[in-house]
């Protein structure tokens, strides 16, 4: 490859030593106006407006000036720039895009055989079903061995047996154990058991104070007996017209009723 592809011909060459005396002159200017002891008020306010505007006229001159400088300064560069990213950078980031593409096709290859040798671990030591290879949690890189990550599956698996020689020791095992089997954590099965046995209980408490409860509420919303006091007895003397079925029927209306005649 060529030396010297690229040549700087001439620095830009700008001259600003004017600077120094326009800085004066606007330093000079500003301290004239002595703004600090100018009081804001409504009576003032057109004199501070008509300040500002003369003061931001001046300014943007000068930004102006410093814009065109820096555009004619910029312009070779920019349109050096352009043509060194279509004829040099595209040509090499093409290139190391399709070189990198290959790298990580071979390093995933690489990756997936070291976690299959991993996983296939994994299975020769998992005695438990609902243990999964994912729930060992392994970061798995190209460049850690494998040994590193067989001791944390040894580790884990081991973790996992004295969890569940503990779980055998505690009450309410069958609950803790399926519990821990979904959760895989021991504190937080045993602490979620404990948590629904203590509902449980407080459930039948209740259930068995309402019981106890209604047979005497019933009781006391029975209603209560009415007193029913004899009825007086009077005597009454009539004389009766009919025929004689209806006399038949009378009588037997006074039997019926319990009413005494003589």
């Amino acid at each position: 490859m060529k030396n010297e592809v690229i040549v700087l011909k001439q620095a830009p060459i700008i001259e600003y030593g004017l600077l120094d005396a326009i800085s004066e002159e606007v330093k000079a200017k500003i301290e004239a106006l002595n703004l600090d002891s100018i009081e804001a008020s409504e009576t003032t306010l057109t004199t501070i407006k008509n300040i500002r505007s003369e003061l931001g006229r001046d300014f943007k001159d000068l930004e102006e000036k410093r814009k065109l400088v820096k555009e004619m300064v910029m312009k070779p560069y920019n349109d050096f720039d352009e043509q060194y990213k279509v004829k040099i950078s595209s040509l090499f980031n093409d290139a190391d895009k399709k070189l990198k593409a290959k790298i990580d096709d071979v390093e995933n290859e690489i990756l997936a055989r070291k976690t299959e040798g991993l996983q296939d671990y994994f299975l020769l030591h998992n005695k438990h079903d609902f243990i999964k290879f994912d729930d060992v949690g392994l970061h798995i890189i190209k460049s850690k061995s494998d040994k590193v990550y067989q001791d944390e599956i040894d580790e884990y698996l081991k973790k996992i047996d004295n969890d569940l020689n503990t779980i055998a020791t505690v009450t309410f095992e069958e609950r803790v154990l399926a519990k821990y089997q979904i959760v895989k954590d021991l504190n937080r099965a045993i602490s979620e058991v404990n948590i629904e046995v203590q509902r449980e209980d407080a459930i039948r408490a209740k259930q068995k104070a309402d019981q106890e409860t209604k047979p005497e509420q019933a009781k006391q919303d029975q209603p209560k007996p009415e007193i029913v006091e004899p009825a007086q007895t009077f005597k009454c003397s009539f004389t009766v017209y009919g025929t004689k079925e209806q006399l038949k029927r009378l009588k037997e209306f006074m039997k019926d009723e319990g009413i005494k005649y003589e």
